[in-house]
């Protein structure tokens, strides 16, 4: 996902189909029983109307999700409160001095994956050399990010992005995610701090969720089914929504960007790198530099540079 941390040696260690024509997750062939929006999406619901982005589908959605999860929130919440509100642990004296950190994520590296790397990209071929040829992103780095990201597209993510980022643009009162504030000590005395966070938080779920509502009619995904990051990352290569306008990259010529197909997740995860300086980068420095655009910690774009570097290519 791009800007957060996402698939980092949990995912999947199978070997994926040849995906070159075919979509890993399949486009909506049916349609949705008309049932009554529950009241707790109401507000959402007529906010995307006043927006103008109402349709004969959108209602149906609704009245199929349940109710809004506190989840997606409530654990973006504990986090930022954990982060400004926790005591810091006091430093002790140790025994034994700690374990360096690993620059490279553990278990990825390895001959078996090199191997899952060279036979994903002969199965797909044809989508590694149009988008070589059209962005200039040598195929090693981007089956690497594929395999880092989604291993190859085996692992896309437990969650359903479509109701994690409806559940988060509906959350704005602390009392939407009252099970979490149960568990914040001294939360009583900070909810207009909390309110603050949820309205921020919200109207960056709501842009994601626009986002996101705009692709899957765009590609004639099944909304309620597109698998995805716990905070809405989705396709192969981990796109947020947001970014398939601006980076998305049709790589199969069908006039739809559909991240769940081999040809464009590559061209759009390659289109990515290219317009944050993929080209102009010259040393493995700057190539790592352009990587972190990606994800912004080091051990990602070190693992991404030392697998496609197992596999033949030269960063400098």
């Amino acid at each position: 996902m791009l800007f957060v941390l996402l698939g980092t040696g949990c995912a999947s260690q199978e070997t994926s189909p040849s995906l070159e024509q075919s979509a890993v997750f399949p486009s909506y062939q049916g349609s949705y029983a008309s049932a009554p929006i529950p009241a707790e999406w109401i507000p959402l619901y007529q906010r995307l109307r006043a927006d103008g982005l109402d349709g004969p589908d959108l209602p149906r959605y609704f009245s199929m999700m349940g109710t809004p999860s506190q989840d997606p929130m409530g654990r973006k919440i504990k986090e930022l409160y954990t982060k400004a509100f926790a005591p810091k642990p006091k430093p002790t004296p140790s025994a034994k001095p700690s374990k360096p950190r690993p620059k490279v994520y553990p278990g990825v590296i390895t001959a078996e994956n090199v191997e899952k790397c060279r036979a994903f990209l002969a199965e797909n071929a044809a989508a590694f050399d149009f988008a070589e040829r059209t962005y200039g992103v040598p195929r090693e780095i981007a089956v690497s990010l594929l395999f880092v990201e989604t291993r190859l597209g085996t692992f896309l993510g437990k969650e359903k992005a479509f109701y994690t980022l409806a559940s988060m643009a509906s959350s704005r009162q602390p009392d939407d995610i009252s099970s979490y504030l149960d568990r914040l000590p001294g939360a009583s005395g900070r909810l207009g701090w909390i309110q603050e966070r949820m309205e921020q938080r919200s109207d960056w779920a709501y842009k994601e969720f626009v986002a996101l509502l705009g692709n899957v009619r765009a590609s004639h995904l099944d909304a309620l089914g597109v698998p995805g990051s716990v905070y809405g990352a989705i396709g192969l290569c981990q796109f947020m929504p947001s970014n398939i306008a601006p980076y998305g990259a049709d790589g199969d010529g069908d006039g739809t960007v559909n991240l769940f197909t081999v040809p464009d997740a590559v061209a759009s995860l390659s289109n990515y790198l290219a317009m944050h300086g993929w080209n102009k980068a010259s040393t493995r420095a700057a190539r790592h530099k352009v990587i972190k655009t990606y994800n912004r910690i080091d051990i990602y774009a070190n693992t991404i540079l030392g697998l496609a570097e197992a596999q033949g290519y030269r960063a400098d």
